[in-house]
Order: structure tokens, then C-alpha cells, then sequence
């Protein structure tokens, strides 16, 4: 497969800015025979009793900085913790000038970084910059200074403090992400509780997300391509009880693309979850057998993004592609902010 098979164009208006209000007003699309469309609150009418919804308790940093490098205005989105110790942070940084080795990046007086090392990665440059102060003094500062590190495509848009609300989970409990696990951003108290009162069973494993979920494919051959380390955690009991639906007959639904990596991480050849403490840098393409969940919900993804790709491997390219369709036609709402679909697994790979 090449890079083509993974382009699309949408219309403009089509990609969501801003969140709808209440999350769980967006639009849903579920798969089966027919597509359907309906609203996210919906979701518990397509539930059954004993099913479970497994989410992503991640929280998201506020990894967005700014500073100067020789009184030049530069950008930084906060990547991924490298060295806690040195406090080193792999890191993408938007600037005119070009940014070098051991250059010195000052934000305000006494909190500087230097550039330590410089990586290329799929076309893409990440610097690993040490800090001047340690982790829990940025840590502080980050959460008075910083911003939320909403994709590059909203922040042309600018930032906004309802930000820091909008682009973060009911259900981020674990610091550690620099994006969100969108999904679950559809969620409201007020639908786990409709979900719980089905009795339909909520359990929560960690991944946290950097930066390299935005990068798009850059090579001509999807398989050239290399996956991102991300690192993940499901304690004995949430495997136990996602094991324990599974045995008694129910469906397991990872909400996020993130949650179905990490569990695809940590299955068993028969797609029992085992315990998982450690990185993944899983890489879900056709061909590749998924068989740890039962159905998938998921925002739209962007084009030649490997988030796509994992989509193909569960739902097929074809019928992704007329996923996609139905969606542009029904005017949904694309990306990080946008509307949802569930996706259920099935042996049909069209």
C-alpha cells in the first residue's frame, strides 16, 4: 500500500475548531449493514448489559510553550519526558531561524533550555532540550505558564483558556500526555451514569500520547514507516476484568485508537489482556490481526496519518473509505474536536 491509498480531501468547514457543547451532542456513526447516524448520547441504546467501555485516564500536560532563541520568538510543543533526572524533553519546535546544537532557548529570566541534540525523525526534526531547573519546578511552571498543546491545525485559530477544559478528558486522572485521547472527549458525567445504570462496565488503562500521533506518513511505502514509543500501563485488575467480560459473553469497545494500541500491546495470541507496565510503539496496518476488542469508537482522522492506517487494518479500506463519504456528506465534524464513529470488529476486511 502507498501513501495515496491514504489521502482524502474534506471541505474546509468541515474540521472542528471548537467542541460541541455538551460533548455528548456530537454526531455518531455506527457501522453494521447499513450505516446509521445518530447522537453520541445515543451510544447507550447500542450497548448491551455486560458490555464494556474501556477508556484512556491519561492527562494531558500543558506542554505549549514560547520562548526566544537570539530575541527571535520560537514555539514549543512539549514532546516526551527522555531523561527525568537531567530533565531532558524531546520537543517539536515551530521557528523562522533555524535551530541549532547547544543554541539557548530562554523563556523568562532564570528558566532557559539548551538545545542538546537534534533527531531526525520521518522528515520531521524533534530536539531533546535540557532544562535549567528540575522537573518538579517546570512541572509547576508548565501548569502556570503553559498552554494545552492543541494540534498545530486549532492553534491557527489561537489558543483559548476553555482550552484547558475542552481538550481534556472527564476521565484524566494519570499527567503524562501531550494530546488527547480525543474519543473520549464525547463523554459526560451524564452518559456514564445512563452507561453504569445499564450496567455496562467502564474500565480505565493509561497511555500517554506524545506528539508523534500528528506526524503524518512521509514515506512513499507505508511500511518504511516508523511507529513512535509511547509509554502505557493496565493494572492486573483492569486486564481481569476485561477478561472477565470477555469470558462471560460481553463485548469489549475500546473508545480511542489509543486504548486499542495499548491493548493490542499486551494481548494473548486468543486476545486475553495481560497486565502491561512499559512502552509500545505498535504499528496497526493491514494484515495485521485484531482480535482484543469487539468495536472501536473513534474520531475522524486526518489524512496519510497512521491513525487511518489502523482503521483500514480493523474496518478495511474500502469500507473506510466509504465511511468517510457518508460522513462528508452528512456534513460531520472531522478531527481531534470533531464527531465520532463506532466501528464494529469484524472478519469482513473490505
Amino acid at each position: 500500500m502507498k501513501i495515496e491509498d491514504l489521502d482524502y480531501k474534506i471541505p474546509r468547514e468541515l474540521i472542528a475548531l471548537y467542541p460541541k457543547k455538551p460533548r455528548d451532542e456530537s454526531d455518531l456513526i455506527i457501522t453494521g449493514k447499513n450505516l446509521k447516524k445518530l447522537k453520541f448520547k445515543e451510544l447507550v441504546n447500542e450497548l448491551k448489559p455486560n458490555d464494556a467501555l474501556i477508556f484512556n485516564n491519561t492527562k494531558v500536560i500543558k506542554a505549549y510553550l514560547e520562548g526566544t532563541v537570539n530575541e527571535k520568538k520560537i514555539s514549543i510543543n512539549l514532546n516526551k519526558l527522555e531523561n527525568k533526572k537531567k530533565n531532558i524533553w524531546s520537543s517539536f519546535i515551530k521557528s523562522k531561524e533555524k535551530i541549532k546544537k547547544n543554541d539557548k532557548i530562554i523563556f523568562f529570566k532564570a528558566f532557559h533550555a539548551i538545545v542538546d541534540s537534534l533527531k531526525d525523525y520521518e522528515n520531521q526534526i524533534t530536539y531533546n532540550l535540557k532544562f535549567n531547573i528540575s522537573f518538579l519546578k517546570l512541572n509547576k511552571i508548565m501548569k502556570t505558564y503553559g498552554r494545552m498543546p492543541i494540534p498545530p491545525y486549532i492553534q491557527k485559530r489561537g489558543f483559548l483558556d476553555s482550552d484547558f477544559n475542552d481538550y481534556q478528558t472527564i476521565f484524566a486522572e494519570k499527567e503524562g500526555a501531550v494530546a488527547s485521547p480525543t474519543a473520549s472527549l464525547h463523554f459526560t458525567n451524564k452518559l456514564i451514569e445512563s452507561l453504569k445504570k445499564k450496567k455496562i462496565k467502564i474500565i480505565k488503562i493509561t497511555l500517554h500520547v506524545n506528539g508523534g500521533t500528528y506526524l503524518p506518513i512521509k514515506t512513499k511505502n507505508i511500511l518504511h514507516h516508523k511507529m513512535h514509543f509511547e509509554e502505557g500501563y493496565i493494572s492486573d485488575k483492569s486486564a481481569n476484568e476485561i477478561n472477565k467480560i470477555k469470558r462471560e459473553g460481553g463485548r469489549v469497545i475500546a473508545v480511542g485508537t489509543t486504548v486499542l494500541r495499548l491493548l493490542e500491546s499486551s494481548k494473548t495470541n486468543k486476545g486475553l489482556i495481560k497486565p502491561f507496565k512499559g512502552k509500545t510503539n505498535i504499528f496497526i496496518k493491514p494484515g495485521y490481526e485484531i482480535n482484543s476488542i469487539d468495536g472501536l469508537i473513534t474520531n475522524f482522522h486526518t489524512p496519510k496519518s497512521t491513525l487511518l492506517l489502523l482503521i483500514y487494518a480493523l474496518y478495511g479500506k474500502n469500507k473506510t473509505k466509504k465511511l468517510y463519504q457518508y460522513a462528508i456528506k452528512q456534513k460531520l465534524r472531522f478531527y481531534s474536536y470533531g464527531d465520532a464513529c463506532l466501528i464494529w470488529n469484524s472478519n469482513e476486511r473490505i
